[in-house]
């Protein structure tokens, strides 16, 4: 359901964002004022660091998100958008005495990944009559998928070995925070934003760059 979700999202606001280039005359403004947009950026979990040497973390990657919003006035306006957040990855590999010549072996990997909808408030603060500097406050209703896996060899045959894999899902709702600088003519508005998405367990920051068509 999910992917169908995403794919149609990215169909619609590709579409939107090209038509106008494919197209001579400029489209008919709507009666009903509102934009569309894509942003694309890099997000980073915040890990707590426990100094342990076997551990290796992945914690940044590429993201995006899709939007909609709807102008209330020049410095108010309302939006709904879905954010696929990058995967956290994390492994650690250890080893130490067991019963045997040769040293337990043990590996744990954890996978997190995150995506949902954000519904925000924006309040905008014109700075020239091309740009101005915005913040956004609201809630992100998220999904979770996980994995988690946990190895261990005792290369004793009185010992049993370990092999747990798990895999499930989650969600909630949180917050969602976002600071900005937007700036633009005529139909089209450039920005790039610093963003907060909260969590159960972790908070997820987001540097992002893109682009809105308004109709």
């Amino acid at each position: 359901m999910i992917d169908k979700v995403i794919k149609t999202c990215q169909q619609l606001v590709l579409i939107t964002l090209f038509l106008p280039f494919a197209v001579q005359a400029e489209l008919p403004k709507s009666l009903v004022p509102f934009y569309l947009g894509v942003g694309l950026g890099s997000s980073s979990y915040e890990v707590a660091n426990n100094d342990l040497q076997s551990r290796k973390i992945d914690e940044t990657g590429f993201y995006y998100q899709l939007y909609a919003g709807i102008p209330i006035n020049q410095y108010i306006a309302v939006e709904a958008g879905f954010a696929d957040i990058s995967k956290l990855d994390e492994t650690i590999r250890q080893e130490f005495a067991g019963t045997s010549e040769r040293n337990v072996e043990l590996y744990r990997r954890y996978e997190l990944d995150y995506y949902g909808f954000r519904f925000d408030l924006k309040l905008s603060i014109p700075v020239t009559e091309y740009a101005a500097i915005y913040g956004k406050v609201g809630v992100f209703s998220w999904q979770s998928d996980y994995y988690k896996q946990l190895t261990v060899n005792y290369f004793d045959p009185q010992i049993t070995d370990i092999d747990r894999r798990e895999s499930g899902s989650a969600s909630d709702t949180d917050g969602h925070y976002a600071i900005g600088i937007e700036g633009g003519k005529n139909r089209f508005t450039f920005f790039i934003e610093h963003e907060l998405f909260e969590t159960d367990n972790e908070n997820i920051y987001g540097i992002n760059a893109g682009l809105a068509y308004h109709f």
